[in-house]
């Protein structure tokens, strides 16, 4: 195979196709401001719900070199490390499918250093997922999973 000759700064993800060739999709203006927009309106969402819920927030969009976790938040002594998805089509499958285990992976590493600078461990922690679906003009549908995995998944 041929090697990837250099892609300009914009290109968004580069990929090799079946017909051997390269191909560079582009951004357009603006998408990644629109993203960023919903997610942060995901996330503030599913903080409000959550709050509503009996969850006391300690902390939001805690980011560290190894991942980044959107919600830190309490329920009685359990110290909870929260994954906020957020989509508008089950094409892929819908909130929940969409965390992977590349990205499980990431938040058990950023709940470690989380919990290693904060010196003292907790009672027990777990790793839930609250996935918001909304589809066409209805209310978003909100579900919070305790428990979606652990630290050896």
């Amino acid at each position: 195979r041929a090697t990837h000759p250099a892609t300009p700064q914009r290109a968004v993800c580069v990929m090799w196709t079946v017909d051997d060739r390269w191909r560079t999709r582009w951004p357009r203006e603006g998408q990644a401001d629109v993203r960023r927009k919903r997610g942060r309106h995901g996330e503030q969402m599913a903080r409000e719900w959550l709050e509503r819920e009996g969850f006391v927030i300690e902390a939001s969009n805690v980011r560290f070199r190894v991942g980044e976790i959107d919600l830190v938040a309490r329920e009685g002594t359990t110290l909870c490390f929260i994954e906020v998805r957020a989509r508008t089509s089950f094409a892929y499958g819908g909130a929940l499918a969409s965390i992977d285990d590349r990205k499980r992976r990431r938040l058990v590493r950023a709940a470690q250093v989380y919990l290693n600078g904060r010196g003292v461990q907790p009672e027990s922690a777990r790793f839930d997922v609250v996935a918001i679906d909304r589809h066409g003009d209805g209310p978003p549908m909100v579900e919070l999973v305790r428990g979606a995995f652990d630290a050896t998944s």
